[in-house]
């Protein structure tokens, strides 16, 4: 086209170069021969003209061309560096349309892939700043290039964003093991590592994916699963199993071998016969006991909190209705209570279930006291909750037993051998499963050898929830 465009110049140019001079020639009546030396003189001039003229063109044509060109080198060095310039618009007839309609087309798209990839990323860190598992990418140089609050919370660390070495996080022994032995094998692992001993325990299931990239460039996902709830379930039932199995052996035991020993003879001796029963019905009562306090246990976690029965309940008489129930135990103990309830104190509430939580806790706090010491019960009235504090002067509960008193069938005790008192282990279970029914909250404060406090903490008003 642009040849074409050229061609019709000339010839038009030509065309009326000739038309003047023929003009001039029949104006001025030249001479043949003087005539044939101007025109060939006015040929020779009409030709630099045109050349000077075409000239001029193409060089126009090619500086337009240029300028655009560097447009469009500008434009890709944009591009390169994520910069997103204007399109480059030409008309159709220009020699460079179909190349600047090229580049604007992949500037469209690089566009469009970069904010792809931005929301992308976007929505990474989002699902990582939320996601409740620890994780972090450590690259070949064992920098930590990604982490998210989950494995700082887990770490107890603030990761930096910056990339740095891992360990300046990362400095419990397991934990870099694992992380070494994953690089060394460029395989994934996995282990359970306790990343805070007792009595703050903390277990995590740790997992680390091996992703390779080229002969010497990889990384290494490191993914930790807070399993603590679970851990501290499984050990709950492995004690409880060990703990229940002790608490029927035992009676069971000592009934079976005094009967033996009755049978082969005792019993022909009054005195050794008159003692043998009674340990025989003293163990008969523990068992019963333990099977009872299982059974209200599973009862309790087998009601619903919407049966509960509420009626207006006068706490004071209640406490002392229980007093003279465990009278013997105190007198035998030769202990002082002091009822500090206030006998205007009444509440909405379940009374049976009110009754067994001040009876278990009385029973413990007379249980496990010393000779002559004190029982004190007292109340505390808020606004809308009330508590109701016992508080003894026994034998006390260590900081670690304290975080476990609550569970089935344990013994704060440090061995079976050294228990100072009997009992099933159940009461202080039954007592927070009775608790919680009730909306409330139980506390312990506690001292070895100076005694222990119970605080349990009730609405003045229990309300019933519905059952969806």
């Amino acid at each position: 086209m642009h040849n074409r465009w050229q061609q019709t110049t000339r010839l038009l140019l030509m065309e009326n170069v000739l038309t003047i001079l023929i003009v001039l020639v029949m104006l001025q009546h030249f001479s043949p021969i003087k005539w044939t030396w101007q025109l060939a003189g006015s040929l020779g001039c009409a030709w630099l003209v045109l050349a000077v003229i075409e000239g001029i063109i193409v060089w126009r044509q090619q500086s337009e061309r240029q300028k655009t060109i560097d447009r469009m080198e500008a434009k890709l060095r944009q591009m390169s560096s994520q910069q997103f310039p204007p399109h480059i618009l030409l008309p159709q007839s220009d020699p460079l349309y179909s190349l600047a309609q090229a580049v604007n087309r992949l500037e469209s798209y690089q566009k469009h892939q970069t904010r792809r990839a931005e929301l992308q990323e976007k929505e990474l860190m989002m699902i990582m700043r939320y996601l409740p598992v620890g994780v972090m990418v450590i690259d070949h140089r064992r920098q930590v290039q990604l982490s998210n609050p989950a494995m700082s919370e887990l770490l107890q660390v603030s990761v930096n964003t910056v990339a740095h070495v891992y360990t300046k996080d990362i400095q419990l022994y397991a934990l870099t093991k694992l992380i070494e032995d994953t690089i060394a094998s460029s395989h994934n692992q996995r282990a359970t590592i306790t990343l805070t001993p007792a009595p703050n325990t903390q277990v995590v299931e740790a997992s680390t994916v091996y992703i390779q990239g080229n002969r010497s460039q990889f990384q290494i996902v490191l993914m930790l699963y807070d399993i603590t709830e679970v851990y501290m379930i499984e050990q709950m039932q492995d004690d409880f199993v060990s703990n229940a199995s002790h608490e029927l052996k035992t009676p069971i035991t000592a009934i079976s071998g005094f009967t033996e020993t009755l049978l082969s003879g005792a019993k022909d001796d009054p005195a050794t016969l008159d003692q043998f029963l009674h340990i025989i019905a003293d163990e008969s009562q523990r068992l019963i006991d333990l099977i009872q306090d299982v059974l209200s246990l599973s009862r309790i976690r087998a009601q619903n909190t919407t049966l509960l029965t509420l009626v207006p309940v006068a706490v004071r008489p209640l406490i002392e209705q229980e007093l003279v129930v465990v009278q013997q135990a105190i007198e035998r103990q030769h202990l002082t209570i002091n009822n500090q309830v206030d006998a205007d104190l009444t509440v909405t509430s379940d009374p049976q279930k009110l009754n067994q939580i001040v009876k278990n806790l009385l029973t413990n706090a007379i249980k496990y006291n010393r000779p002559r010491g004190s029982v004190t019960i007292a109340s505390l009235v808020s606004q809308q909750t009330w508590s109701l504090i016992v508080k003894d002067t026994g034998i006390g509960i260590s900081v670690d037993d304290q975080q476990r008193i609550f569970e089935r069938f344990y013994r704060a005790s440090p061995s079976r051998s050294q228990q100072l008192v009997s009992g099933t282990g159940l009461g202080l279970a039954i007592v927070q499963e009775l608790v919680n029914a009730m909306h409330g909250t139980i506390e312990v404060a506690s001292q070895r050898g100076v005694g222990t406090t119970m605080t349990v903490t009730l609405p003045i008003t229990v309300v019933e929830h519905d059952s969806d």
